[in-house]
């Protein structure tokens, strides 16, 4: 026989015993014990979403905020390596767009500016004096010259490659070529210490190059050093009387490696790296930090990213972001604050503006 006889009515199945008194009302003291419990928790809920304090003690804690990342490197708010230290404003802009334009301090706090692609992509000739948020023409280069390199030595400018080797001197208002790179030299970067300017890696029109050519006025260009890879549109500076190699690209291919070089001995090692691989960046050295700023990455898509590295820890923070996206632009320190200038922006386009990168007071 079934636990229910198929042959008996159901209502005349014989029925359970009856529970207890006692034990019923435990049982409905437990459940309304665990409904004012969850009631108890959306309480809390609600009172952490609007701000309502609880009593005994049971405000709601605050949930750690996830971190995230963003286009231009770790944007979480519990990272402290993402807080902006910088400001960037607009202070002016070139006669004309432009890109990959050589550039030295000059002036009281501002830049001269000499050569780069217009608009059109054709080299130019032009130098521009930019001070006090205004650019005026100040002569010309006795060639076209872009993705050249420029650098300061014994108070002269000193214009280094293009599409050529020719190292060329300005002084007083004129041009002389004083000497030659080993090789063709674009798309380098350069550093300097002292009355030694480095210039470092490159493209020859035909092949990317590997070495650093340090040159002093009054003698040859030499090869010093070799880094482990060639690299094209690094971009460098110099702190401390060591050079500092960011970023640049090997056969087409961004890296995110920061190069340590010490003139002293030559010697050329990995220090640390960037959370995003970058070639066509600008960098340059203030108040103890490097400001690697902008650049490209495999796809080509220009960034926003102002980055510091400390060559005292090796580390490197999201300073600051630029109002736009830019690659191949140029950057000079200058009176506090660092000076970034022409470029191509996302759509490739060359531009003319002209920002100032500064430090936020503490």
């Amino acid at each position: 026989m079934s636990d229910i006889d198929s042959e008996m009515p159901r209502a005349r199945q014989r029925r359970a015993p009856r529970e207890p008194r006692e034990s019923r009302l435990r049982r409905r003291a437990g459940a309304v014990a665990a409904f004012l419990l969850a009631a108890l928790a959306v309480a809390a809920v609600v009172a952490y979403s609007l701000h309502v304090h609880l009593p005994f003690g049971l405000n709601a804690k605050s949930p750690t905020p996830a971190k995230s990342t963003g286009p231009t490197g770790p944007t979480g708010a519990t990272k402290a390596t993402s807080t902006r230290t910088v400001s960037v404003s607009s202070l002016g802009s070139l006669s004309a767009p432009a890109s990959r334009i050589a550039a030295v301090p000059y002036g009281t706090g501002g830049a001269l500016l000499l050569g780069g692609y217009d608009a059109a992509g054709a080299e130019t000739n032009s130098i521009e004096n930019f001070q006090s948020a205004t650019v005026t023409a100040a002569g010309t280069l006795p060639v076209p010259a872009a993705s050249a390199v420029a650098a300061v030595l014994s108070q002269n400018v000193y214009l280094f490659g293009g599409a050529g080797s020719t190292i060329y001197e300005l002084s007083n208002a004129s041009f002389t070529d004083v000497g030659s790179l080993p090789a063709s030299t674009a798309d380098a970067a350069v550093a300097t210490v002292g009355d030694t300017a480095y210039v470092i890696g490159g493209y020859t029109g035909a092949a990317e190059l590997n070495t650093i050519v340090a040159y002093t006025p009054g003698s040859t260009a030499q090869t010093v050093a070799t880094l482990p890879v060639t690299l094209r549109y690094p971009t460098a500076a110099a702190f401390d009387g060591q050079v500092y190699i960011i970023g640049g690209s090997t056969a087409g291919v961004p890296s995110a490696t920061v190069y340590h070089f010490d003139p002293a001995t030559n010697a050329v090692v990995a220090f640390t790296t960037l959370p995003r691989a970058r070639d066509r960046e600008s960098a340059a050295t203030l108040g103890g930090l490097i400001y690697a700023i902008g650049g490209a990455n495999a796809r080509g898509q220009r960034s926003r990213a102002i980055y510091t590295i400390n060559p005292a820890t090796s580390g490197v923070r999201l300073a600051g972001v630029l109002p736009q996206s830019l690659a191949d632009t140029v950057a000079v320190p200058a009176d506090g604050r660092v000076l970034v200038a022409g470029g191509t922006n996302e759509g490739l386009a060359a531009v003319a503006t002209i920002y100032a990168v500064t430090p936020n007071s503490r």
